[in-house]
C-alpha cells in the first residue's frame, strides 16, 4: 500500500479522530460563536446579516485599497500575536520559565487586543459611543495599560533587543501627540505613518524575543 493511501484507511481515519476531536470541537464552538455573534449584532444595529458577513469595500463599493495602511497595520498586530501566542505554548511545553511564558503569553493578548480595537475602531467610535464617554477615556486606559506592563515587564524586556521595543513605544506615543502634523502635504497622515512605523518595530521586537527563545531550546538540544 502506498503512503498516500494509507492515510486513508479506517485504522489512520480513527487515530486522526481521536488526536484531532478536540481542536475540531473548538473550531466548531468558534465557527459558531463567530456566526452567532454576527447574527447578534446585524439584529442590534438593524442591519443586513450579508452587510456584517461581506468585505467593506464591497459593501460600501469602494476601491479595495481604501484604507490599505490601515489593513497591514491590523495584519501587523495579529502577526505578532500569533508569534507571542503560539511561542508561548511551545515554550511551555518545553518547561521553560514560568516568567518567561506568562511575559509572552501576555504580550501576545495585548497585541490582539491592540489588532481587533484597531480593526473595529473600538476606542475610536464604539466604546465612545457605547459608554456614552469621550474618546481620551479610552486613551488614558491604554496608557494605564501601556505602564502596568512595563511594571511587570521591564526587567523581562531589558534581557532582550530593548531598542526595538523602545522604538516602536515611542513611534506609537509620538503618532498620538504629532498626528494632525502635515505630511506629504496631507494633514491626518502623520499619526498613521507613525503608528505604523511603530507596529513594525513592535513585530520586530517580539518575533526576535520568541525566536531567541527558541533557540535556545535547539542549542540545548529540546525539539520544539
Amino acid at each position: 500500500m502506498s503512503n498516500l493511501s494509507s492515510r486513508f484507511t479506517i485504522s489512520a481515519l480513527k487515530d486522526q479522530i481521536s488526536s484531532i476531536w478536540r481542536i475540531a470541537a473548538a473550531g466548531f464552538v468558534l465557527s459558531l460563536g463567530g456566526a452567532g455573534f454576527t447574527v447578534l449584532v446585524a439584529e442590534l444595529t438593524g442591519n443586513p446579516i450579508w452587510k456584517l458577513a461581506k468585505d467593506p469595500a464591497y459593501v460600501m463599493r469602494f476601491p479595495s485599497y481604501i484604507g490599505m495602511l490601515s489593513n497591514w497595520s491590523v495584519m501587523l498586530w495579529t502577526i505578532a500575536a500569533a508569534i507571542c501566542l503560539f511561542g508561548a505554548v511551545i515554550l511551555k511545553q518545553n518547561a521553560v520559565s514560568s516568567d518567561t511564558v506568562v511575559f509572552i503569553a501576555v504580550s501576545g493578548l495585548l497585541n490582539l487586543v491592540l489588532a481587533v480595537d484597531d480593526l473595529f475602531l473600538l476606542h475610536d467610535w464604539v466604546l465612545p459611543k457605547m459608554f456614552d464617554v469621550p474618546e481620551m477615556f479610552f486613551y488614558l486606559l491604554y496608557a494605564l495599560t501601556f505602564l502596568l506592563y512595563l511594571s511587570f515587564f521591564t526587567f523581562r524586556i531589558l534581557k532582550y533587543d530593548y531598542l526595538l521595543f523602545g522604538a516602536g513605544l515611542i513611534l506609537l506615543a509620538l503618532s498620538r501627540s504629532l498626528g494632525r502634523i502635515a505630511f506629504f502635504g496631507q494633514f491626518m497622515t502623520t499619526g498613521d505613518m507613525l503608528k505604523y512605523f511603530g507596529i513594525v518595530f513592535w513585530l520586530a521586537f517580539f518575533y526576535r524575543t520568541v525566536l531567541q527563545e527558541i533557540n535556545a531550546l535547539i542549542r540545548q538540544g529540546r525539539q520544539p
